[in-house]
């Protein structure tokens, strides 16, 4: 009896032995990160293949293949000079806790490496972000309950900007505010005006802050401007309250390369140009959709056309799409409300679907010129 007891005692302290190393190389499925000004604590067990370094309230995150497929990253506590910044080979799960990170000349998230992310807001907390809010290489879904503020003021700033897909779905409230200037400026001639044409005005600049352009230059194109929301591909809103303010020359609101799809939420966007932009299509089946333009289209739908003043070719841009996409509807709303207005005046318009007819087979739809 003495010899099972002997031999169980040493089993039990073997498993304890082993349940205490695994545990300190464990996978964990969730990292907290919290922001005491400049100094970041991060707590959790730690990730097999997931590093990073802190400078002050800068914090760069690599996870390699190794690591698990349920990781997720917490962040909250506030710093008034750093950045979140994640390269991932696989899609990533990050949630907003209750943070408030600014970074005075550069973006305040990065996320790197090409895979989806999915940000959460979780329920009942206030996020901010500045003075850039989001980048991301890849597609990124926003969601969760809570809010989450944007307020970007530098040249050329923009307070979401992502190379992949948009989605925002659940009953997040989103609010971006920009006010920078556009990174350049420049006077194009008359002659690659796509607009010239009989009656109207010789000279058609882009609004009273910028001084008229002299005769045979009708236009000033703008790059690197502070939009509120870009998208190289798809934007899909699925829910939520979103609210976007734009206000300096060329600084659109909601803008994809590619197309824009509303099923729910509430959007509301009131921009110095276009409130709306989409480089293929617009289809609304739902929601509330406000978009006001000071000085240039409500809505402005190009159906893949590419602007003769244009000086590069969007990453996602498919030619053979927008070759079949010429002279047919490009606006298609069969659900919803939606009110397009422009307060510029002619030969700015409501909505601005270049000269196609739109598909409306249900909803509502408002156009306001003026």
């Amino acid at each position: 009896m003495k010899k099972a007891i002997a031999a169980l005692a040493i089993i039990a302290a073997l498993i304890a032995a082993i349940l205490m190393f695994s545990s300190r190389f464990k996978v964990t499925d969730n990292i907290y990160v919290e922001w005491q000004g400049e100094r970041v604590a991060i707590r959790g067990e730690g990730s097999a293949g997931l590093k990073w370094t802190i400078n002050r309230g800068f914090l760069s995150m690599t996870a390699n293949e190794t690591v698990g497929k349920n990781l997720k990253i917490h962040l909250s506590g506030e710093c008034a000079n750093g950045q979140f910044e994640l390269t991932a080979t696989k899609r990533t799960f990050v949630r907003l806790e209750g943070l408030k990170l600014l970074n005075p000349t550069d973006v305040a998230l990065v996320f790197k490496g090409n895979k989806p992310t999915f940000l959460t807001l979780a329920d009942d907390t206030e996020n901010t972000l500045g003075d850039a809010g989001i980048e991301a290489s890849g597609d990124l879904t926003i969601g969760g309950d809570g809010s989450l503020t944007i307020i970007a003021q530098g040249t050329g700033h923009k307070g979401i900007n992502i190379e992949g897909n948009l989605k925002i779905k659940d009953d997040p409230t989103l609010t971006i505010t920009t006010s920078g200037q556009p990174e350049r400026m420049q006077l194009l001639p008359e002659s690659v005006w796509l607009g010239k044409g009989p009656g109207l005005p010789p000279n058609v600049g882009e609004g009273d802050r910028l001084p008229p352009p002299p005769p045979g230059f009708v236009r000033y194109d703008f790059s690197g401007t502070a939009k509120a929301i870009k998208a190289q591909g798809t934007i899909l809103i699925e829910g939520g309250t979103i609210t976007l303010s734009t206000c300096t020359p060329g600084a659109e609101g909601l803008e994809s390369k590619r197309d824009i799809i509303i099923n729910g939420g509430i959007l509301n966007v009131d921009a110095y140009d276009d409130a709306i932009n989409a480089l293929m299509t617009m289809t609304v089946n739902g929601g509330i959709v406000n978009a006001k333009s000071s000085h240039n289209d409500g809505i402005d739908i190009n159906g893949g056309q590419l602007k003769p003043w244009a000086t590069s070719i969007p990453k996602n841009f498919d030619p053979q799409r927008a070759k079949e996409l010429a002279g047919q509807p490009t606006y298609f709303q069969t659900g919803g409300s939606v009110t397009a207005r422009t307060t510029a005046g002619p030969p700015e318009e409501g909505l601005d679907t270049d000269h196609v007819p739109i598909s409306h087979t249900g909803g509502e739809l408002n156009i306001l010129d003026k």
